[in-house]
């Protein structure tokens, strides 16, 4: 889709297809966000060629920047995380105090050449700064803002934040994550990622939409309603007498189904699911125990009435074993089975590997790490190695973009400094 001819005359354009730009080469975003959502999401964006400037500040950098890693770590640790690099790669970053008169000058001097304008703060946030989408507008008639508050903009919930957890729980995830005595889990704030698939999608509806009228649009994604869109299974089965369960390792078409520990040195798991009643009766077979026998003619519903006691008696079976023996044993009967793969080995992961799922950048400061890339590809790509530069330090593209780009003079700049307008160091770590 084309791009708007718009007042910015210089147009960042970053790593290319086989013949030509990629997808979103020429758009601007301007990320003014925290956290994983909204970041992963215009992460995306700049893998796909747009010139995506992040914008902090000085007084309130991404608190993102603070996961895994620790001042312990030394000079600019906040830069070091790998969480933040992960979720801020092949994009540019400045620093602006947006509360300040100049700062926030220089903000929506920005966005007169930007595409999109994308924020996740509190509802209240950007109209009190002047950033709200009639701000922006008159400024700029084909800017398309996307917002993505935590409960919306509207209701008696506006004023509340929240982050993927929170989204989790309110939206009933939680309350069919664990076992069936145990407390409801947090899946892990896995929302984050889902919501910004969702507002990127989004996106796309928007640009192509100004293409066809000229129009600028106002985009909201209320991350808490993108979980109730998901949760539909669960609302419909609640009221059709049903409530919700915690099912654990279980499912009701399969039995038994579980993670057993294995006989390995080390702490290694294997996952298996029996579908039917044959994979039942090569599974007895295998396991080679009389206390199993005693349920070889039990069907589905007989094997989830006992199922605590046959996972007991594979447990058994499966600790007398190492995991590849069992694996190997159970794959060639057809039954199901997998190892479960551990944080530590997933860089090693043949499939993995051999699908060149990751990609090593060398940080500045951090050095070359692996990152992962995203999980589709296009026909397009010369290479799967989708990112194009390492993520950024805090302010390191303040020259670049405030003086190279919107004209501001060395005078001015050295101002702006010493007035923690910009910098390039949070004010507190």
């Amino acid at each position: 889709m084309a791009a708007l001819s718009y007042p910015c005359s210089t147009r960042h354009i970053g790593r290319q297809t086989m013949n030509q730009p990629l997808p979103f080469a020429g758009i601007r975003v301007i990320e003014f966000a925290h956290f994983w959502s909204v970041p992963y999401g215009t992460m995306y964006l700049a893998s796909q060629g747009a010139d995506v400037i992040k914008v902090e500040s000085v007084q309130r950098p991404d608190v993102w920047r603070a996961n895994h890693t620790a001042p312990i770590l030394g000079d600019r640790w906040m830069d070091r995380g790998l969480l933040w690099q992960a979720t801020n790669l092949d994009k540019r970053d400045i620093t602006l105090d947006a509360s300040n008169d100049q700062g926030r000058a220089l903000l929506k001097q920005l966005c007169e050449g930007a595409d999109i304008f994308i924020e996740n703060y509190a509802s209240h946030v950007v109209e009190k700064q002047g950033l709200g989408y009639e701000d922006l507008k008159a400024i700029n008639p084909g800017i398309i803002m996307v917002r993505a508050p935590s409960f919306g903009n509207e209701g008696p919930w506006k004023s509340y934040v929240g982050w993927g957890d929170v989204f989790e729980q309110v939206s009933g995830f939680a309350t069919v994550t664990g076992y069936p005595d145990s407390r409801p889990q947090t899946p892990g704030g896995y929302m984050d990622p889902i919501v910004a698939m969702h507002l990127t999608t989004a996106i796309i509806a928007a640009l192509e939409y100004r293409d066809r009228t000229g129009e600028g649009q106002l985009i909201e994604v209320p991350q808490s309603e993108v979980g109730m869109a998901m949760a539909g299974a669960i609302l419909i089965a609640d009221q059709f007498g049903y409530p919700p369960e915690r099912p654990g390792n279980r499912a009701p078409g399969y039995a038994p189904q579980g993670v057993y520990r294995t006989g390995d040195a080390e702490k290694t798991y294997i996952a298996l699911s029996i579908r039917d009643d044959q994979e039942w009766q090569s599974l007895i077979a295998m396991v080679g125990m009389p206390t199993l026998d005693a349920f070889a003619a039990s069907g589905l519903k007989e094997r989830h009435e006992h199922h605590d006691e046959i996972d007991a008696i594979i447990l058994a079976w499966t600790l007398a074993h190492p995991a590849n023996d069992l694996l190997s044993r159970l794959q060639s009967a057809g039954i199901p089975a997998s190892r479960l793969l551990k944080p530590v080995d997933y860089n090693i992961e043949p499939q993995l590997v051999d699908r060149e799922y990751y990609q090593e950048l060398d940080h500045p400061l951090s050095g070359p790490r692996l990152f992962p890339t995203f999980p589709m590809h296009f026909s397009y790509e010369a290479t799967r190695k989708v990112h194009s530069r390492p993520a950024p330090t805090l302010g390191q593209h303040n020259e670049e973009i405030l003086r190279g780009e919107l004209g501001v003079t060395e005078a001015k700049y050295a101002d702006l400094i010493a007035s923690n307008v910009i910098g390039t160091e949070p004010l507190q770590s």
